[in-house]
């Protein structure tokens, strides 16, 4: 099931009481919800006709017509939409195959979600910024940190000038040395991340623009952020250690990545050649 229910799921998490009622019942009851008028469904779920515009507008939508037809398309189309195959969690005691197919299935499910969550004209206003930009700060601790460093490394072999430290402070230092010609690219899942948030903070002081890659249905973060790239909503923030969110966040790089490619008309192809054959380990003697 991908599209709007999907979406719903997505931001099911998120939503306010009035607005998690509309959702519940246009998950449970998909068929149904599509012959009931704005009035109907709001009777049905016991809320109101304004939480049912205030749930399509979240999802994207520009009213409760557009989210219904939407609707309509997916339970009328030739695809099972009934049952969403479900991702049992890893448990002690699980054989290896368990561990396998789970690990596998969370992952495909949501790189499989990722275009279903990713505005494209956000994303091409994102690296449009990061090409004009003079200085570029990346900033991310733990498993987003890793991220950072990927990023850094591709930026530099475009011939970006883009910084990132381990180290948080110096990534607010760096920050407050940014000005409105420069932009912060800033990664964390939750969104919550009280270090990131500071950088991000530090950073509009300055009048510098904000990219967040960050998880869909808002938080902290993307209230701050000028461009918000959103990534699937598939685990706890409340986790042992990241996995699918680092997979994420690594795809959107590797998409940012191609974009900037694609923007600068050959001359970072230009820049890749040479940056290679520069580090290259292969020796021509």
């Amino acid at each position: 099931m991908n599209g709007c229910f999907y979406l719903i799921k997505q931001f099911l998490p998120n939503l306010a009481p009035s607005e998690r009622k509309i959702a519940d019942f246009l998950l449970s009851q998909p068929s149904q919800a599509v012959e009931l008028k704005i009035t109907q469904l709001a009777k049905e779920s016991q809320t109101s006709p304004a939480a049912i515009i205030r749930l399509a507008n979240r999802l994207g939508y520009s009213g409760y017509s557009e989210l219904r037809m939407n609707i309509a398309k997916e339970v009328f189309s030739s695809e099972d939409i009934a049952q969403e195959s479900s991702i049992s969690q890893i448990k002690v005691g699980d054989s290896a195959v368990d561990v396998i197919n789970g690990i596998v299935n969370m992952t495909s499910s949501t790189i499989n979600g990722i275009p279903q969550v990713l505005d494209a004209e956000i994303l091409h206003q994102a690296v449009k910024t990061i090409i004009e930009a003079k200085y570029i700060v990346l900033s991310g601790i733990g498993a987003s940190g890793i991220v950072a460093t990927d990023f850094q490394q591709k930026l530099a072999r475009l011939g970006l000038y883009a910084l990132y430290t381990l180290d948080i402070d110096m990534q607010v230092v760096q920050a407050c040395s940014l000005t409105r010609m420069d932009v912060l690219v800033a990664f964390s899942y939750s969104g919550e991340s009280d270090k990131v948030i500071k950088v991000a903070k530090e950073a509009k002081k300055n009048s510098a623009k904000v990219i967040a890659i960050t998880r869909i249905g808002g938080n902290s973060l993307s209230r701050i952020a000028d461009y918000t790239i959103q990534i699937p909503n598939n685990e706890s923030v409340f986790r042992e250690g990241a996995t699918v969110s680092r997979i994420s966040q690594l795809l959107v790089v590797d998409i940012i990545y191609a974009m900037i490619l694609t923007g600068t008309h050959g001359k970072a192809t230009e820049l890749l050649k040479r940056t290679w054959d520069a580090v290259s380990h292969i020796s021509n003697e």
